[in-house]
């Protein structure tokens, strides 16, 4: 690495080379209000086609599911310019665990509700229970996102 010789030039580089190792993860337009509702109503959803169908009804209703999912992550893609890549900032990994703890809590509720009560139970714990963990997510993204930029102005 060349530098002029000065500690405050390479401390200037090491900076912006953080801020562009970042950037994917904290620079991009704020979550629609929708996006937890849209998770909430597709857990929702995959509980009632697991629930209800069978058969090729069951497996062409969880091909729609996987499909409206991949459209949501192509349109935020398209929406982002990006998606993040590479290591989180480790800033985020605690939410990161977090929210995938919280998944899995949802989708064990879930499963017992359905076996202990009815599908009916089971598809409003996931609906209700992805719904907050996205929405927690979310929230915590953003905010660990604001102080990273805040950080790296």
């Amino acid at each position: 690495m060349d530098t002029n010789g000065h500690r405050d030039s390479v401390q200037d580089q090491l900076r912006e080379m953080e801020r562009g190792e970042t950037a994917s993860w904290v620079v991009y337009p704020a979550t629609p209000i929708w996006w937890a509702v849209g998770y909430g109503l597709w857990g929702a959803a995959f509980v009632l086609v697991i629930g209800w169908l069978d058969g090729a009804a069951q497996a062409l209703a969880q091909v729609g599911l996987v499909l409206v999912i991949g459209l949501m992550m192509a349109w935020d893609r398209r929406r982002r310019g990006t998606y993040p890549s590479g290591r989180p900032p480790r800033e985020f990994n605690w939410a990161i665990l977090r929210m995938l703890c919280g998944a899995a809590a949802v989708a064990g509720l879930s499963w017992l509700a359905g076996e202990q009560v009815g599908v009916w139970l089971a598809a409003v714990f996931a609906g209700v229970g992805s719904f907050a963990v996205v929405s927690r997510y979310e929230d915590e993204y953003a905010a660990i996102a604001a102080r990273i930029r805040e950080r790296l102005k």
